[in-house]
């Protein structure tokens, strides 16, 4: 048996992933709030690089951008770079105790929010841009949790 994913697993934890991501929140706690579709696509590489890729984050960011409204194309060159971050140390962090693995998801994030901040500061005029960063530590926070619960999910399910 295959232990590849089913498209459906990925449909609903994509569906899942970005209404975390649009579940209304404070303005102050806004900016704590992780980028949810990338983590997952993170776990998605990390559990299963021959499946998934680049191409595949590239896709996945290209959707976020048309769902969102956002800068086309914007999500889809920020997720193609943290995928080639997490699959050219994919053989190295995959076996990482799950704290260390945290820091390298935040390196993947803070990764992200560069790219997005970079088109973001030559397209439009931003006021803060520390904030931006916020969701770095809470990514590193979240993931044992997030990494814990997909495993159990895919052990169990697929």
């Amino acid at each position: 048996m295959s232990d590849r994913l089913p498209f459906s697993a990925i449909a609903i934890g994509l569906c899942l992933a970005l209404l975390m991501w649009i579940m209304p929140l404070r303005s102050e706690l806004a900016f704590w709030r992780p980028p949810f579709v990338l983590l997952l696509v993170t776990y998605w590489l990390f559990r299963q690089p021959h499946y998934y890729g680049v191409v595949f984050a590239w896709l996945v960011g290209l959707a976020v951008d048309l769902l969102f409204g956002e800068i086309l194309g914007q999500h889809a060159l920020a997720m193609s770079v943290a995928a080639y971050l997490v699959m050219s140390q994919q053989h190295r962090t995959h076996h990482f105790r799950i704290l260390y693995q945290s820091v390298f998801v935040a390196v993947v994030v803070l990764a992200y929010e560069v790219v997005l901040l970079s088109v973001r500061l030559a397209v439009e005029d931003i006021d803060a841009v520390l904030p931006v960063f916020y969701s770095v530590l809470s990514s590193a926070l979240v993931w044992p949790l997030l990494y814990t619960i997909l495993q159990k999910l895919h052990r169990e399910q697929w």
